[in-house]
């Protein structure tokens, strides 16, 4: 069966030629789509993905493993992926499932997408190059690996791009180009298609797998030998290609030798000794439950143990679910070992999103006295974050609260975290939202100020906000489109809307329709909901060029409604307080530019009749004007499932 298989690997990477005594960081976002609800399953994404997670964690990365991610899904384990990524040396991002070009963009389908109407494809799909750009903007060496499936399999060939109604055309994904110090690599040359292969993985994921942990293999030589395999497993009808403007040599397994236990000359004499030194640290290390904070970096476990004799060693027996073990100078991949003298600088950093406790097993040696210990760490989040956290916030480690849902305990907890880690600077600008929120403006604005200038994004965003509110000043449009600008070029959905709003409409700024609109779909895409409402008005109203197009802005408040933003939900005639509905059927009338009609089945109850189909009244709410990303009370969910 043929595959249209892309495997394109994004690597924007920093110098890797010479290494200093600390652990680089390297994170591994991988994803296989096969469970799809409107087309037929596919056979081989979830197997490549647990196969491609193996490798990368072998290779001393940690590893997001998602599998059959729907389009919100998508958001919030990527926004996960991308908080951990943030400053890391190399990020990787891996895609198994259906992919396709339309008009030179390439597309990756969500396993709920349905692609049924010109628009879904704007709000049901994920745009490569919107992921690329993400990456480039947090990490200096990035890895997108996109094994993409097929061609268009849906029956709809037309959808909208930005301002254009473009047929689908071509076979497999475009070409695409990276910028300096990247590879882009192809399962098969663009435009072309590649084979599933008769067994569980494709060809090109089973020999990037296996060639990947050649050790001390620079990307480059295991790109030629991946392809080599390809050709030979397919009789040459695919031929991987790549396309690199790398300035450094990258390599993904290293080969470093583990430090070795000198010989034990007295080791006959001194078997008893040993057997209770290694009973000694099984104890000192089993049935211990460790509290690790998310968000914070490696956390010291702080271990200690009775002996610090050299021949006493430790392997990792089981190595934790999710997260990194690490010590100072390296990452600690599985089955790695380390000597007694290091365990006390042993550290885990918890994978953000994930709050379930993870275990470690430990196999304790010495000669032949043996022991296995197993410990708990369980991580949590900062009240902080609790507290005062932001939605979308690419650095912050939760779904967050708007800005009116902020307590009066928020400062005390954001000032006790910000004590407790000076150097994490999403604290000081949690802080300046709690500070904002209980009307210190003088200090908030301190507090948000050192923040953005230890490298916190959403700060420079809020530094506009605060320009364009006028909080302690005139309101200037102006300098505050200056601080959009800042947060925008690094990813910020936030600043995306408001800077996308203001050149879109040309408040404070020279007017530029074209690059307004691509940054409120930017916004949209990451699951932004002002940028969904702003959109929705835009395509209901047609201004500035734009035609209107009721059935496109029907499109972005179904999406806003998928989100629960209370603003989409009014417009459409629901109350944001429904119950959870099983299907919403949203119907515009033909030839008007007013969208009416909603219907909507709700789930009945236990032996209860049959649902009725009811039209409710919309909630009384204030006149919708595509919300303002400078309102202190952002009407923003956060996404999430909804």
């Amino acid at each position: 069966m043929l595959r249209c298989c892309v495997f394109l690997a994004a690597l924007v990477l920093a110098a890797f030629t010479t290494m200093d005594a600390r652990a680089d960081r390297r994170v591994a976002f991988v994803m296989g789509n096969s469970e799809y609800r409107e087309i037929p399953a596919l056979k081989n994404p979830d197997k490549d993905a647990e196969d491609v997670s193996k490798t990368f964690r072998l290779a001393g990365f940690e590893v997001f493993t998602a599998k059959d991610l729907t389009r919100l899904q998508f958001e919030e384990q990527f926004r996960n992926y991308l908080a951990a990524a943030d400053g890391a040396d190399l990020a990787v991002v891996y895609y198994s499932g259906h992919g396709f070009q339309i008009g030179g963009e390439n597309f990756l389908i969500p396993v709920d997408a349905s692609l049924k109407d010109p628009a879904d494809m704007e709000v049901q799909a994920i745009k490569v190059d919107d992921v690329l750009q993400q990456l480039r903007s947090r990490s200096k060496i990035q890895v997108i690996i996109l094994d993409a499936c097929r061609n268009n399999p849906f029956p709809r060939k037309d959808y909208w791009l930005r301002d254009q109604l473009i047929v689908a055309g071509g076979t497999g994904l475009a070409q695409l180009a990276g910028s300096q110090n990247t590879l882009i690599a192809f399962a098969t040359e663009p435009g072309a298609v590649a084979y599933d292969g008769s067994g569980d993985l494709s060809p090109f994921s089973s020999a990037f797998s296996r060639r990947a942990l050649a050790p001390n293999q620079e990307i480059r030589s295991v790109m030629s030998a991946v392809r080599r395999d390809v050709v030979k497993a397919t009789n040459g009808k695919q031929v991987p290609w790549e396309n690199s403007s790398l300035l450094d040599d990258v390599v993904l397994m290293r080969g470093e030798e583990q430090p070795a236990p000198p010989p034990d000359a007295q080791q006959n004499q001194q078997t008893a000794e040993r057997g209770i030194q290694v009973a000694a640290a099984a104890e000192a290390i089993g049935n211990r439950d460790i509290n690790v904070p998310v968000g914070v970096g490696p956390v010291p476990l702080e271990l200690d143990l009775p002996t610090k004799d050299v021949p006493v060693s430790l392997k990792l027996a089981s190595y934790p679910a999710t997260g990194t073990l690490s010590l100072p100078d390296r990452v600690l991949p599985p089955q790695s070992s380390l000597m007694a003298t290091e365990v006390d600088q042993l550290r885990y950093e918890p994978q953000i999103g994930q709050a379930a406790p993870v275990e470690v097993g430990f196999q304790i040696g010495a000669g032949k006295a043996l022991k296995q210990a197993t410990m708990k760490l369980s991580p949590s989040v900062d009240p902080c974050d609790q507290a005062a956290g932001e939605p979308l916030d690419l650095q912050g480690v939760g779904p967050g609260r708007l800005a009116n849902e902020i307590g009066s305990g928020a400062v005390e907890a954001c000032e006790a975290a910000v004590q407790a880690h000076p150097d994490v600077a999403r604290f000081r600008y949690e802080l300046g939202r709690a500070l904002l929120a209980a009307g210190r403006n003088d200090d908030a604005r301190k507090a948000i100020q050192e923040a953005a200038d230890k490298g916190h994004i959403r700060a420079v965003f809020e530094l506009g906000h605060i320009a364009a509110a006028g909080i302690g000043a005139a309101p200037d449009p102006a300098k505050a489109n200056g601080f959009y600008a800042q947060a925008s070029d690094k990813g910020d959905p936030y600043a995306m809307t408001a800077l996308g709003r203001a050149l879109f409409d040309g408040v404070g700024v020279q007017r530029d329709t074209g690059k307004g609109l691509d940054l409120l779909l930017k916004a949209a895409a990451m699951g932004h909901t002002n940028a969904m409402n702003d959109l929705a008005l835009i395509f209901k109203q047609g201004r500035n060029g734009v035609p209107a197009d009721p059935a496109r802005a029907l499109a972005f408040l179904r999406a806003g409604f998928d989100r629960q933003e209370a603003y989409s939900m009014a417009i459409l005639g629901l109350s944001p307080k429904l119950d959870t509905p099983v299907v919403a059927v949203c119907t515009p009338k033909v030839v008007t530019k007013v969208i009416t009609k909603v219907k909507v089945i709700r789930t009945p109850a236990p032996m209860a009749p049959p649902p009725k189909i009811t039209t409710p009244k919309a909630p009384v709410v204030p006149p919708w004007r595509g919300g303002n990303a400078g309102d202190h009370d952002r009407s923003q969910s956060g996404g999430g499932d909804g």
